[in-house]
């Protein structure tokens, strides 16, 4: 008692004594807490689980109701009507627009869970979706491929009487020649009219969202949904289900017990649907158990250590304050803290060291901002950009000697394909590797990026070593193994010492790199060279390589093709010149594909020819894509030439507005043509077709202009040629006529969606 009274009790002794009865006290909570959850655990889990499943019971059945009822709505849609009694495909364009306008309505609503809406229209052979209309092979061997759920399944499905079927989840995937990706495990339903044969709509269910979002799951568990038939509708898992009792049979609600597993299920009543949450019950008393009874091993082990260190800090306590002031007077320098054992100092002594740590973080913070001012300032002036920078001093400014170098990078995007590694990071990597080569030699140069694919070096105090060769061979060596990914152009500047001609000197760097010619992955250049190139094409040969693309000719077509490339070639044209006139024959011939409305095996999307472009280096590179582009392209054209003949009237108007709807179309010109008269042709087209020729010509020509202002970069008015306008005027106002904005609009809108 008398070592225990406030007088004769040591801080430290006090400390003991309390973190020795914390220690009681937790040992006993815990030893408690394990008694009784140990007998209350399982009637706990239990309940828990049940309340957990009817929970999850009554989303999934309210979530089945509310998607009935949407899913009905579509299949009474109006304009289902519409579609089964068009005859044509052309004249069922606005209704098939106005279809994927309420599916996208539909599919914009997340708690649906939806990942798509399918329209089938099986005398048809035509499904219309989100995305536009396919015929069900494509759509369900292409863009939502099953191995259950096929085009013939869905065939023998739609003839059955039910209105509204779920069926078991199925893993769907993406599989076309441009890629393909997993959608996940969908949940496919079906729904139509009782005995209705002609028509149906198919939705596509994000199973694994609903579960997600339905059921709280745990790290032991699985859960499991299985029809009136006792087939499995959904599994959360894979897990094997030949050992759990047959729970199909079973009705209501309750849970049975086989080894160590609870199986709680729940039969719904409006859908019939049983529901069971499978839940292994010794896994989780073992691990509570096993918790435990390490916790209390961790307390015991803390509880012997905290008296050894007791004991060892009796024995080591002395001065404490004069350690803290040696820990003081190490002010300035790196902090190296002493050993102690004493609490008291050890704080006060880790406070300290987080001083000297914040302080250092401090100045390295500001020594990295310091170095982003200087590159903003660079490219600030590099840019001509007026900002107020009076206060940020850059080497440049003391009219010190300096030299520029900049790399320009042309990334092979096809290297890429096989590493994980991004464009920007690549970029940044080159970046780094090129300012630490620099470093060691001119701690004073900066390296950094002005544009993504352009790195300026400003090099001071000995920048005379880029004269030396060897030098600049060694940076050369450096990037050597890197050109399996890039391209790299160097461009060296003089000495200069102005810093008045920064902007200048760089103008000049930036156009020695503009020289790259084809074939090789790096190339210096530290002067301009003259040249004079030929004006290729010439008249003569523009028109020659007009007339054979539009006649399908390409034997005569490439070889010029090759001779114009080789000519700037061989007159030593930089490379940016072949790329120029290169993308001058790709718009050739785009507009040959437009005029004729034509589409090229492998190039369905016009700017897949730009894209091939882009991965040619060489001067064979060049020749190989020109050789096969022509080439399609010429025997598309001689296949239209000699597919255009038809022998029924619609047909042949229809054939001569999309071949010739660039002409002047009139009903006189296609009656002259069809031997009979105005009146005639003009009431039997618009009985057959729903709509007159006017309409059907303008719409025709407006659907072209959409698509060769969505994907082509032709000037507007090369477009409004290429549909039949004169001038641009009268196509702008037709053109806003039909779709509530100007041709300009469009494309931006278009690419801002991209």
């Amino acid at each position: 008692m008398k070592l225990a009274s406030p007088r004769n009790t040591s801080l430290f002794a006090a400390l003991c004594i309390s973190f020795g009865g914390i220690i009681i006290l937790l040992t006993s909570v815990n030893y408690l807490s394990y008694m009784f959850f140990r007998d209350n655990i399982r009637s706990e889990i239990i309940k828990n689980n049940s309340l957990n499943l009817h929970t999850t019971v009554a989303n999934y059945e309210k979530h089945f109701v509310q998607l009935k009822s949407n899913l009905m709505a579509h299949v009474f849609n109006t304009e289902v009507q519409t579609m089964l009694d068009v005859q044509s495909r052309p004249s069922a364009y606005p209704t098939m627009l106005k279809i994927q306008q309420d599916l996208q309505g539909t599919l914009n609503n997340s708690i649906l869970y939806l990942e798509n809406i399918i329209y089938y229209f099986k005398d048809k052979k035509l499904l219309i979706d989100k995305d536009g209309s396919r015929d069900p092979d494509t759509m369900f061997s292409k863009f939502y491929a099953s191995d259950h759920y096929t085009p013939a399944f869905w065939l023998e499905e739609l003839p059955r009487s039910q209105s509204f079927t779920l069926y078991p989840g199925a893993v769907f995937k993406e599989q076309t020649p441009y890629g393909g990706a997993y959608y996940g495990t969908l949940l496919p339903v079906l729904a139509k009219k009782e005995y209705d044969t002609r028509f149906g709509v198919i939705a596509l269910v994000n199973g694994s969202a609903m579960y997600q979002d339905f059921h709280q799951r745990t790290d032991s568990g699985w859960f499991y949904i299985y029809d009136r038939n006792g087939q499995p509708v959904f599994a959360s898992s894979g897990r094997s289900t030949a050992d759990d009792p047959a729970l199909s049979a079973l009705a209501g609600q309750g849970y049975i017990e086989q080894g160590d597993t609870i199986y709680f299920y729940q039969q719904a009543a409006q859908t019939g649907y049983m529901y069971v949450d499978v839940i292994p019950i010794r896994a989780v008393t073992s691990q509570f158990k096993q918790m435990n009874l390490v916790f209390l091993l961790i307390l015991l082990t803390s509880c012997a250590l905290s008296l050894i260190i007791a004991l060892l800090l009796a024995r080591k306590f002395r001065n404490p304050l004069h350690n803290i002031l040696q820990a003081v007077e190490q002010l300035g320098q790196p902090l190296s803290l002493q050993p102690s054992r004493i609490t008291e100092f050890k704080l006060i002594a880790e406070k300290i060291h987080d001083l000297f740590r914040i302080n250092h973080t401090i100045h390295r913070d500001l020594d990295t901002k310091n170095s982003l001012l200087q590159q903003y300032a660079y490219i600030s002036r590099l840019k001509m950009i007026s900002v107020n920078l009076k206060d940020i001093k850059t080497a440049i400014d003391s009219n010190r000697p300096y030299r520029l170098l900049l790399t320009h990078l042309t990334l092979k995007e096809e290297a890429l394909l096989d590493t994980t590694l991004e464009a920007s990071r690549s970029y940044a990597l080159i970046t780094e590797l090129i300012r630490m080569h620099f470093i060691d030699n001119s701690p004073d140069s900066m390296t950094f990026q002005v544009e993504q694919n352009v790195i300026l070096t400003i090099l001071f105090e000995h920048p005379q070593q880029l004269d030396d060769s060897y030098a600049l061979g060694q940076l050369l060596s450096l990037l050597q193994p890197e050109t399996l990914y890039f391209q790299f152009t160097v461009g060296v500047s003089a000495l200069q010492s102005d810093a008045e001609k920064f902007n200048e000197t760089y103008d000049k760097v930036l156009e020695y790199t503009n020289q790259r010619r084809l074939d090789e992955d790096i190339q210096v250049f530290s002067r301009l060279e003259t040249l004079t190139l030929p004006m290729l094409p010439t008249l003569a040969q523009e028109q020659e390589l007009t007339a054979n693309l539009h006649a399908g000719n390409d034997a005569i077509v490439i070889p010029l093709v090759h001779k114009l490339i080789e000519q700037l070639h061989k007159a030593g044209a930089p490379a940016h010149h072949i790329i120029a006139l290169s993308k001058q024959i790709v718009e050739k011939a785009l507009k040959v594909i437009y005029a004729k409305s034509l589409t090229v095996p492998g190039y369905e999307n016009p700017k897949q020819p730009y894209e091939a472009l882009k991965a040619c280096r060489s001067i064979d590179d060049f020749k190989r894509f020109f050789e096969h582009f022509l080439s399609l392209l010429a025997l598309t054209v001689r296949n239209k030439t000699k597919d255009s003949a038809s022998d029924y009237m619609i047909s042949f108007v229809k054939d001569y507005v999309e071949s010739h709807y660039g002409e002047d179309i009139s009903l006189d010109l296609l009656s002259q043509k069809l031997n009979i008269t105005n009146s005639y042709l003009s009431s039997y087209f618009k009985d057959k077709t729903g709509i007159n020729l006017s309409e059907y010509t303008h719409t025709f020509r407006m659907g072209k202009a959409m698509e060769m202002l969505q994907s082509t970069d032709l000037k507007i008015q090369d477009i409004a040629s290429l549909v039949g306008y004169l001038t641009v005027a009268p196509f702008n106002r037709a053109f806003k006529r039909h779709t509530g904005v100007t041709p300009t609009e469009y494309r931006r809108q278009h690419q801002t969606l991209e």
